[in-house]
């Protein structure tokens, strides 16, 4: 079978509904009959799709292109978040490598547990001095650490709000 060279014609006619000004070229080629029965049938599907398509309102494009433009946003966002606490995962991984690694040497090294005693026992005063030191400063250094662990928070929520 011949391609016509009226096809493109035939095409353009159905495409904007003309096919009555074609019909006796369609009636004497076989061709361009066939062409324009199967672009009528596909023209009949896209008007059936285009009539039966739901097209949400403005209103709800808009909500949808917000909340994706937040979702976008947090996800942004949450990346330096991410590669932080990777950091942050793997210098605590290296740390506690390093702290078995110093106490299996301190193990290993022949020191047994009465030697340590002895050297402790030795060191008893200094020991007692120390710990009294420390108890002494030990309720304004609480009382510090409490204090940022409740200002912080409030700090980073005034520092981080949109208000």
């Amino acid at each position: 079978m011949m391609e016509c060279p009226r096809e493109s014609e035939v095409l353009e006619a159905v495409a904007l509904d003309r096919v009555a000004q074609m019909r006796d070229h369609l009636d004497a080629c076989a061709s361009c009959a066939e062409v324009a029965q199967i672009a009528a049938a596909l023209r009949g599907d896209y008007d059936a799709a285009v009539r039966d398509a739901h097209v949400p309102s403005a209103g709800v494009v808009w909500w949808r292109a917000t909340i994706r433009a937040r979702a976008d946003a947090a996800r942004a966002v949450s990346q330096p978040i991410t590669l932080a606490q990777g950091v942050a995962a793997a210098a605590a991984i290296g740390l506690a490598f390093g702290f078995a690694g110093v106490a299996w040497r301190s193990l290993t090294s022949g020191a047994s547990l009465s030697e340590m005693l002895v050297r402790l026992s030795a060191r008893s005063e200094e020991i007692a001095t120390a710990s009294a030191l420390v108890l002494q400063h030990a309720l304004p250094l609480a009382l510090g650490l409490a204090a940022c662990l409740v200002i912080a928070p409030v700090a980073l929520y005034f520092a981080l709000s949109d208000e």
